[in-house]
């Protein structure tokens, strides 16, 4: 019998694992969607945009803690149990850099509508493409679904590369110091949103092919 006959035999009747990971990925598009939207309709003066981005980070928070519980509680998981950990702390980055992002917009109150947004754009697609790519790996039902939803993910972080070089160009192009340092900073975390997506599409075609 192959290994991942083998696994899906022996995998909880619950399928805990499964239902948290599709809730973490269900928070992260909602949470990417809010995010992009917000940032077309900047308000520098509205907390409420930091308020709720907020609500969507602690809410990850939460569920990711629940997938460390259940790994405490269950002898039998779906997939090795490092491979679990590792994607529920590669998803629960996604969000902490998202709200670090959202955070210092607000703070710093540089607004590069242009920029940012097509950074969120790309951010609110990788979330979509893990969303796929969770509900493949659910029973490994669809492998080629998951393997297809990674190759775009990461196809988004090489765009995003590039409009971080774009952005940057531009923003040198000011000769001011203090708002090139302000907006670096959160072109950087925007980066390395995409960058932490491009890792949880590493970790979940590297399982695809570990077990299915």
């Amino acid at each position: 019998m192959a290994i991942g006959n083998i696994f899906k035999a022996f995998q909880p009747k619950d399928k805990v694992f499964f239902v948290l990971f599709d809730k973490v990925a269900q928070n992260l598009v909602e949470m990417s969607t809010f995010f992009h939207e917000g940032i077309q309709e900047f308000d520098q003066n509205d907390d409420s945009f930091m308020q709720k981005i907020s609500d969507f980070e602690h809410k990850n928070d939460d569920l990711t803690h629940q997938v460390f519980v259940e790994l405490g509680r269950n002898f039998i998981t779906p997939f090795d149990r490092d491979d679990i950990s590792t994607l529920a702390s590669a998803l629960d980055d996604i969000a902490d850099y998202m709200y670090a992002s959202a955070k210092y917009i607000f703070l710093y109150k540089t607004p590069e509508t242009k920029e940012y947004s097509e950074f969120s754009l790309l951010i609110y697609k990788a979330c979509l493409e893990i969303q796929i790519a969770i509900n493949g790996l659910r029973e490994f039902k669809n492998p080629r679904a998951v393997k297809e939803s990674c190759i775009k993910i990461n196809s988004y972080e090489n765009i995003a590369d590039d409009v971080m070089s774009k952005a940057l160009v531009k923003l040198f192009e000011t000769n001011d110091p203090i708002r090139i340092i302000k907006v670096n900073s959160v072109l950087n975390y925007l980066e390395e949103v995409t960058d932490k997506a491009e890792d949880v599409a590493n970790i979940m075609e590297n399982i695809v092919i570990k077990y299915a």
